[in-house]
C-alpha cells in the first residue's frame, strides 16, 4: 500500500503539500494539485482515516438517533439516510432514543465521543436534551419531528391532517375520534390541526385522545359513548393496533368504523383489510437530510428548511361514497 511520503515523491512535491491538499488545510496551487490527484490515482493511495480524524478531530462518520426503530417508518428513514451518506463517503453510527432523555444524552455522548462530523436527529425528548445536544457544537439536521428555528427536513404534516379528515369525510363520517401522540411536537400538533380544521369546515363532530395512554377499554367505551364511526390514527402501527381490537370486539372494517393511518409503511398494503393512510416518503426524507448535513459539513450552499408532499391513498379500511 502507497504511503503519503510515495505520494510526495511521484508528484515531486513535499509531503507538507500533499498533507495539505488531503485535508484541504492551505493553499495549493491547481497545478499542483493535479499532480498529487494524479500520484493519488496511479499509486492507488489511499488515506489513513483514522490518522486524519486524530489530525482533524473529525471523520467521517454521522451521527443517526431516531426515537423508535421498531416502527419500520424510522426503518426505512434510516436507509435513506445510509445509502446516501455512503454514496458520498461517510458512515452512520444509528441511536435509538426511544423518547428517553438518559438513553438521547448516552447516544449523543457516543457520537461525541466517536468524533463523528455531524448528527441527524429527530426531536428530542426534553429542551433540556436538546440543549445538551447544541452543546456539542456539531452541525446537525433535524428530520420528521422537528424545532421550527433549525435544519431541517419534514414533510407537510399540516396537509396531512387535513388529508386524514378528508379520507373518513368521503366515507361520510358521523363522529370522528382523533387519536394523537404529544402534541408539543410540530409533527403531531399540526396534523390534529389540519384534521381538526377539515372537520370543523364540514360540520362533523371529533372527540380526541392520547393513543399513547389509551388502553383497550378507554378506546371500546369511547366509541360507545360517542357513537363513534371514524377513528384517525397519528400513524399505521397504532391504526394497526386499533383494527385489530376492533376485530376482537366485532365490528367490522371499515363498515361499522372507518380507520385512517398515517406513514404508508409496506405492512399497510398487505394488512386486511389494507390501510388507508398518508403516504409520507420515508427514504426520501432520510436521503435529503443526509445531504442536507453533508453540504453542511462541506461548506456548500444548501436548503436550509425543506417541507416534502405527502398523498392520501386510499384502501380498503375506509369506505367511499
Amino acid at each position: 500500500m502507497a504511503t503519503i511520503k510515495q505520494v510526495a515523491q511521484h508528484a515531486g512535491v513535499s509531503v507538507a503539500t500533499v498533507s495539505r491538499a488531503l485535508n484541504k488545510s492551505g493553499y495549493v496551487k491547481k497545478e499542483t494539485q493535479d499532480k498529487i490527484d494524479k500520484a493519488i490515482q496511479e499509486l492507488n493511495y489511499r488515506p489513513n482515516e483514522t490518522a486524519r480524524t486524530l489530525y482533524k478531530r473529525q471523520s467521517r462518520m454521522i451521527g443517526l438517533l431516531l426515537p423508535d426503530m421498531s416502527n419500520p417508518f424510522f426503518t426505512v428513514v434510516a436507509r435513506g439516510v445510509e445509502d446516501e451518506a455512503m454514496a458520498m463517503g461517510y458512515h452512520i453510527i444509528i441511536g435509538n432514543g426511544d423518547g428517553n432523555d438518559e438513553k438521547e444524552l448516552a447516544y449523543l455522548n457516543t457520537f461525541n465521543v466517536h468524533n463523528c462530523s455531524g448528527i441527524i436527529a429527530s426531536q428530542l425528548s426534553s429542551k433540556e436534551t436538546f440543549d445538551s445536544f447544541k452543546s456539542y457544537n456539531m452541525p446537525f439536521v433535524l428530520l420528521d419531528r422537528v424545532y421550527e428555528d433549525h435544519e431541517f427536513v419534514e414533510t407537510n404534516h399540516y396537509k396531512g391532517g387535513q388529508l386524514q379528515a378528508q379520507a373518513v369525510i368521503n366515507g361520510k363520517a358521523q363522529s370522528v375520534l382523533i387519536l394523537e401522540q404529544d402534541l408539543n411536537y410540530k409533527s403531531f400538533r399540526e396534523r390534529f390541526n389540519g384534521a381538526k380544521l377539515m372537520l370543523d369546515e364540514a360540520g362533523i363532530t371529533y372527540v380526541s385522545a392520547n393513543e399513547l395512554s389509551l388502553t383497550e377499554d378507554d378506546l371500546l367505551n369511547l366509541i360507545k359513548e360517542h357513537d363513534i364511526d371514524s377513528i384517525i390514527c397519528s400513524n399505521d402501527v397504532g391504526a394497526f393496533n386499533v383494527m385489530s381490537i376492533l376485530y376482537n370486539h366485532q365490528y367490522k372494517v371499515p363498515d361499522d368504523i372507518q380507520v385512517v393511518g398515517y406513514d404508508d409503511i409496506p405492512l399497510s398494503r398487505t394488512y386486511s383489510p389494507s390501510l388507508t393512510t398518508i403516504h409520507q416518503p420515508a427514504y426520501l426524507i432520510g436521503q435529503k437530510a443526509c445531504q442536507q448535513l453533508i453540504k453542511q459539513l462541506e461548506g456548500k450552499q444548501r436548503e436550509h428548511h425543506q417541507i416534502l408532499d405527502v398523498t392520501l391513498v386510499e384502501r380498503q379500511s375506509t369506505r367511499r361514497d
